[in-house]
């Protein structure tokens, strides 16, 4: 029992009480998520970490000094990953870097209900650090508790009932991971990550799997500017998702393919997928399922989509006022969120031809990218935003700007 709740075998479980084998960090954090031990009885100090709950204030972790501002921005950036990343390892009792030996195919015994429910949880302690502090921090975890589960699933001995319990539970692992690896800016990661749980639905004959795998390989797409593939692929995820459609699902892919449209510059085509977003958006009821991946597409998302269709077809005030609404009405601890559109709010106002609002909000953009979370994604669209700047503005505010983004961030 103890073997199945923690992810070894007894065989390895046997070696660790005998003294055989070093006991790690990643072994500890096994015990206490497997067994439910309470984390301050393992370390008192420590034990924010070890449950996950909680996350350290960087302000009383890395002193800043007078004269150091950048550097110390940086370092705080840096002690950020460093401790965010620990926390991503205590979501689920199977992370940590490769071990072939607890892995080896004689090493595993039976795989059970617990290693699967184990799996099915990982993606949400993810997301939910992904909110906070953005894909940098956590995409290198997330790939090593993929690389661990397919491990699982290909060397393991289970049940037929196990078995596709897996097979979705990676599945939709992989997509967290490319997830975290689109966020961090490692785009060909991102996409074999998509393409290997798009496998992996059509495998275990999943349509929520498939649509979820379809509906980030749309996004992506946009993202790359390749939206006629973005829009094929949001239309086959409504295919798809005939059978299983929720309002809440209705409105998310139908906002997908606005996105695709906009950045085709095709207005009418995009405001009628806009409208259908929105209508059904308003069907959904308080008692309507929603999975893990689609929890977060709420009004405010809804409203950031709009105002990023609405921009990128032109209508700058239009989109103003939608991110505004996106940027204002986060919920709490959505941080990369609220990055993400506070710099898109720059770009629109900044396409209002409001040169020093813009900058004003260039600059809270800026404090978010280097003291609270490490989103590529995030970062380079504020760089893209300091190079248009660059290109309509000369004056001492927009100059003054630029040289604290030049200073502050890394090529």
């Amino acid at each position: 029992m103890v073997a199945e709740l923690v992810g070894f075998s007894q065989a390895h479980i046997s070696r660790i009480e005998r003294g055989l084998c070093e006991i790690r960090l990643d072994t500890v954090l096994r015990f206490v998520q497997g067994l439910r031990i309470p984390p301050h009885l393992v370390d008192p100090i420590g034990a924010p970490y070890l449950d996950g709950s909680t996350a350290p204030e960087l302000a009383t972790t890395v002193p800043t000094h007078a004269g150091h501002e950048v550097g110390d921005n940086m370092r705080r950036r840096s002690v950020l990953k460093g401790l965010t990343g620990a926390a991503a390892l205590v979501g689920f009792s199977l992370a940590g870097d490769d071990d072939e030996e607890a892995l080896a195919s004689d090493d595993f015994g039976r795989v059970g209900e617990a290693h699967a429910a184990q799996l099915e949880d990982a993606p949400k302690h993810l997301y939910n650090l992904d909110y906070r502090y953005g894909g940098d921090t956590l995409c290198d975890q997330a790939a090593a508790q993929l690389r661990r589960a397919n491990k699982l699933l290909n060397r393991g001995q289970y049940s037929e009932q196990v078995g596709r319990r897996l097979q979705v539970a990676t599945g939709e692992l992989g997509i967290c991971a490319g997830w975290l690896a689109f966020d961090a800016g490692r785009q060909d990661q991102a996409r074999y990550c998509y393409t290997e749980a798009l496998a992996a639905a059509r495998m275990a004959n999943d349509p929520n799997l498939e649509v979820h795998a379809l509906a980030n390989m749309s996004m992506q797409a946009v993202a790359l500017d390749r939206p006629r593939e973005g829009l094929h692929m949001a239309q086959a995820a409504q295919r798809v998702a005939e059978q299983i459609m929720t309002p809440t699902m209705d409105s998310l892919l139908a906002m997908r393919e606005a996105r695709a449209w906009a950045k085709l510059n095709d207005g009418p085509a995009a405001r009628r997928a806009m409208v259908r977003a929105r209508d059904a958006f308003e069907r959904r009821s308080a008692d309507e399922e929603k999975p893990v991946w689609i929890a977060f597409f709420d009004e405010v998302e809804l409203a950031g989509n709009e105002g990023m269709c609405e921009l990128d077809t032109g209508r700058a005030n239009k989109a103003a006022s939608f991110l505004e609404l996106a940027r204002g009405k986060q919920r709490e601890g959505m941080v990369r969120n609220k990055s993400l559109y506070t710099v898109r709010l720059a770009f629109a106002t900044l396409a209002r031809r409001d040169v020093t609002r813009a900058i004003e909000i260039g600059e809270e953009a800026l404090g978010m990218v280097v003291n609270e979370v490490t989103s590529t994604r995030t970062l380079n669209e504020l760089r893209a935003f300091r190079r248009q700047l660059a290109q309509v503005s000369t004056s001492t505010a927009a100059r003054s700007f630029m040289a604290r983004f030049d200073s502050t961030v890394v090529a």
